[in-house]
């Protein structure tokens, strides 16, 4: 009886992860914004990315993407892998492969009004946004 009581008790329980917080929580759940530098360097108009539920998604100026994300205690946040459609659009594969990569690399975020710069443990700017209009 104490046993099935205990794995009762274990099956029920919420699972508390590492230091996930509720989407609903998060500071950039529901957000847009408009990628102005990757990797420091200015890159044209028409990368975007906006922070959903449980994915982030965009466009890099010529493809359609999308990654999971996994919003942990601010100022941390976990994206995945990246996964874009794949139409080849001239001048801009470079600065494509470089912003998804800096996506995935990301750890950290920080909110200065309306802009927002995302980066590395160490603390270097991968990308940095300014919040859609």
């Amino acid at each position: 009886m104490r046993l099935t009581t205990i794995l009762i008790a274990l099956l029920t329980a919420p699972w508390v992860t590492h230091g996930a917080v509720s989407a609903s929580q998060h500071p950039l759940l529901g957000t847009s914004w408009t990628v102005t530098k990757v990797q420091g360097v200015a890159v044209p108009a028409g990368l975007t990315l906006t922070f959903e539920a449980d994915r982030v998604a965009g466009t890099t100026g010529c493809n359609q993407f999308w990654a999971p994300v996994e919003y942990i205690d601010p100022p941390a946040i976990d994206v995945g892998a990246p996964q874009s459609k794949r139409v080849y659009c001239l001048g801009a594969m470079g600065i494509e492969r470089a912003f998804l990569a800096s996506l995935e690399t990301v750890e950290t975020f920080e909110l200065d009004g309306a802009i927002l710069k995302m980066k590395m443990h160490d603390g270097d700017v991968f990308i940095e946004l300014l919040a859609a209009r």
